[in-house]
């Protein structure tokens, strides 16, 4: 009995704990996407020609902006205050890459452009998923999930832009698409925790992270290579005068162009 009650007892303590588990993932997410978006928002001020401090302010915008605003939204503590090594982070690795990207460039690697893109999809994607979590950690309610995923992943993205001068590729259709794979990432987490919630299907937590991430980060891979956008209203011009020309709107999709990147 002795030997039973001790292997059950070293059973029981070699057991991972779920939540356990799913705190390291969520942890893991959290950082890989604070980076990500730093090393994006960092490049993307460099080739406007800011200097060190543009750049690490950029870079901290974009890694930190889109979660802030949703902590404020949710009327929580804004994360970066709890978890300074985020800040941390976005900083040194702003810092890093503005050091070291000139000479990596110099030493022959040219597709600046491709790794802002890759950067930037990586931490959009990991953003969505840790949006959707803690907006559905914080209310229940999967709208709230949704939303708190897609505002997590583009707000940064947005402050960036801004920031560089540019029209937020988010919000742009002459730009490819980029808050719809933010927005199919967050509903596809928060459908995956309705049907483990209230159907009971059994999902392993690395499954929920991960195909939310990976379908996010592959739709955003697409848009800029195939140059998939959402309709937008384009004007046709009907008539030209002395006194200026006239015009009507239409619902346009963007014309597709296969294997073109997005231009920043």
């Amino acid at each position: 009995m002795p030997r039973r009650a001790a292997a059950v007892a070293a059973a029981a303590a070699a057991k991972v704990d779920p939540a356990k588990v799913q705190d390291g993932i969520v942890q893991l997410t959290m950082y890989l996407g604070t980076m990500m978006s730093a090393i994006s928002g960092c490049i993307s001020a460099g080739t406007k020609q800011m200097d060190l401090i543009g750049c690490v302010v950029c870079g901290c915008m974009t890694a930190i902006g889109g979660g802030t605003l949703r902590d404020v939204v949710l009327g929580r503590r804004p994360f970066w205050l709890t978890f300074p090594a985020h800040l941390h982070l976005c900083i040194w690795t702003s810092v890093v890459v503005f050091l070291l990207w000139p000479s990596v460039v110099d030493a022959g690697f040219k597709d600046t452009h491709l790794t802002f893109l890759w950067s930037d999809a990586i931490g959009m994607a990991a953003s969505t998923v840790i949006g959707a979590h803690i907006g559905l950690q914080e209310t229940g309610q999967w709208h709230v999930g949704v939303i708190a995923g897609l505002m997590t992943a583009i707000f940064g993205g947005i402050g960036r832009d801004v920031l560089c001068l540019e029209p937020p590729r988010a919000l742009y259709a002459e730009r490819s698409m980029y808050a719809t794979p933010a927005l199919l990432g967050s509903t596809c987490y928060t459908l995956f925790h309705v049907l483990r919630d209230r159907l009971a299907l059994t999902l392993p937590d690395w499954v929920v992270a991960s195909v939310p991430f990976f379908l996010a980060l592959f739709m955003r891979a697409a848009a800029w290579t195939y140059r998939l956008a959402l309709p937008r209203w384009a004007r046709k011009t009907t008539s030209f005068g002395f006194l200026g020309h006239g015009g009507s709107l239409a619902v346009q999709l963007s014309p597709a162009k296969r294997g073109k990147e997005d231009k920043t």
